[in-house]
């Protein structure tokens, strides 16, 4: 695990800032060095130099911005003494495309004032949530600088930094915090923040698990820390492997579940950071455990999310429903006629962990149920056109009008002739009508796809809040938009973790996958001629599109190639 967050901090960011300018004025007054600890690059910058005009001021400091080490000490010296001590850096970041252009507006004998002018790509929050902005998103901002002993000096900074998408591949890295998933059979989730790695990085994450899940997940997931926890020192040293969490107080009132939970956390947490391999929580400077990669006293070991046992696709082919193992297709027994590649039927779906089905018939106004070893019946009927069905771990099958205003339906895959129960979306809606709805493998997240009034389509995710039987009530608040500046979305799936595969078209009707992320850039794959569908598995090699000619092709290198005949191809869930 810790080795992919690793590849996804340097490989990912590299590719979704593709276009970048690789001249040597980017990192202009700064040196670049390999951290061993952690395989990235630590960009080292210089401060200031005597007698610097006011435009070198904010453009040392802009650079500075990307060197964390020390609560950004380097950057500080570019500030007046007052700003230094108030400046807050980690309130935000803001990725931009290049160094941005600075200009003078004003200059007196005591004053100045510089402009600056940028493209922004990305913003980061002071969690580490990390958002795509829309194409063409602009930076403008007037920095006022005094003089200081002789030396000009940044007066009013603003909160946080501005670093460049090259700094950021070499600087930030994602990191799970781990919250357990509501209702039964709780798992592990890692709600993705992004952090520069340096000494204050276990300081954040423990801050960011004390101060609960993002806003959209929250009402889907578990803690196990009290309301009130936080750190009794204000920080989270590292020495010798092991990572020391000195809660407060609050910490006491947790239950003996609680603390279990609490404990793994802190664990799955904290050992996703190079080097630390155990993890000691006390409270108030009294030990509370230690929970280790071996194991520990009181250290409860909750499952990661993880990927289906049966990773076969579902599709239609040649045979009607069928699975397919990268080597042949195998018809599913027992689901009748009518499911032909040539038939009416659309949009299979298979459970995770169990042989049951769902699939769009009659044009796509029914939702047709198998449950293990029973028939195929309809079990959503009645209310015009339908999204794809959805199947997830607990056992319920997902669809939803695509009228505006519908909410999402489900039914029980052991009992598809239970009437259709609604699940209650947020107080603000869906944002528009539904094109898709599909449930992550781990049950607590729906990604949806919506079109607006005015015809924009736009990509969220919802968290899933359950009863303890794993019935869905209702959904929680929408991430922000995942596919900023997107023309048409014709699919979407889960690959894996909080990674997502959409299938987009742009403007000149070319049709390509596209590699997003809840929290994290984006990757366009090459195009594809003809896509109309697309599936996702555990990671991006396991991508299969399926085209309007009824075939599925995967990648080989920049290529796609047809590997089977068929259509609507989707991985279990």
């Amino acid at each position: 695990m810790r080795r992919r967050w690793a590849a996804a901090g340097l490989v990912v960011l590299l590719a979704g800032c593709g276009g970048l300018p690789r001249s040597s004025d980017v990192v202009s007054g700064s040196r670049v060095v390999d951290d061993p600890r952690t395989g990235l690059l630590q960009v080292i910058p210089d401060g200031p130099e005597r007698g610097a005009a006011p435009v070198d001021v904010v453009r040392g400091f802009l650079l500075a911005g990307a060197a964390s080490q020390d609560d950004h000490a380097v950057a500080r010296e570019f500030l007046t003494a007052a700003a230094a001590q108030t400046w807050r850096a980690d309130a935000s970041t803001t990725i931009v495309t290049a160094v941005p252009d600075l200009s003078l507006v004003s200059r007196t004998s005591t004053e100045a004032v510089v402009a600056v002018d940028a493209t922004a790509t990305a913003t980061l929050d002071a969690g580490g949530h990390y958002v795509e902005d829309p194409p063409g998103t602009r930076v403008q901002r007037r920095l006022r600088l005094v003089l200081q002993d002789g030396q000009w000096r940044l007066a009013d900074p603003g909160d946080g930094t501005t670093i460049t998408g090259l700094d950021a591949s070499r600087t930030l890295r994602p990191f799970p915090v781990y919250f357990a998933t509501g209702g039964p059979a709780p798992q592990l989730l890692g709600d993705v923040r992004w952090f520069g790695y340096d000494g204050s990085t276990a300081t954040r994450i423990v801050r960011a698990l004390l101060e609960g899940a993002s806003p959209w997940l929250a009402p889907g997931v578990v803690s196990g820390a009290p309301r009130g926890t936080h750190l009794r020192v204000g920080t989270v040293p590292v020495a010798a492997g092991t990572a020391t969490v000195d809660l407060s107080d609050a910490a006491k009132d947790a239950d003996p579940a609680q603390r279990l939970l609490l404990l793994a956390q802190l664990r799955a947490s904290l050992t996703e950071l190079p080097g630390v391999l155990e993890v000691v929580v006390t409270v108030d400077g009294a030990e509370l455990s230690r929970a280790g990669s071996q194991g520990g006293a009181g250290a409860a070991d909750l499952p990661r999310t993880s990927v289906p046992a049966d990773g076969r696709l579902v599709l239609l082919g040649p045979q009607g429903l069928s699975r397919w193992d990268r080597q042949a297709l195998q018809p599913v027994a027992g689901t009748g006629p009518g499911l032909e590649l040539t038939g009416g039927a659309s949009h299979p779906a298979a459970a995770p962990d169990a042989d049951a089905y769902a699939v769009l018939t009659d044009e796509g106004r029914v939702v047709r149920v198998q449950a293990p070893g029973g028939p195929l019946e309809a079990a959503v009927s009645g209310r015009g056109t339908l999204v794809p069905p959805s199947v997830d771990r607990f056992g319920w099958v997902w669809t939803a009008p695509t009228a505006p205003g519908q909410s999402p339906l489900v039914v029980p895959v052991a009992a598809p002739e239970t009437p259709a129960a609604v699940v209650q979306a947020p107080a603000e809606g869906l944002g528009g009508q539904l094109v898709q709805a599909r449930v992550s493998r781990d049950g607590v997240r729906l990604l949806v796809v919506v079109r607006d009034d005015a015809g924009a389509v736009h990509v969220r995710v919802h968290g899933i809040v359950r009863d303890s039987a794993g019935r869905p009530l209702r959904l929680g608040p929408a991430t922000a938009d995942l596919a900023p500046g997107a023309v048409d979305v014709l699919d979407a799936a889960w690959l894996s973790g909080d990674q997502l595969v959409l299938l987009e078209r742009d403007a000149a009707g070319r049709t390509a996958p596209v590699l997003a992320q809840v929290s994290g850039p984006s990757t366009r794959l090459p195009a594809v001629a003809g896509a109309v569908s697309v599936a996702g598995g555990p990671g991006e090699r396991d991508v299969v599109v399926g085209t309007a000619d009824g075939q599925l092709l995967t990648r080989s290198g920049a290529d796609w190639i047809p590997v089977a005949p068929g259509r609507d191809p989707a991985y279990p869930g």
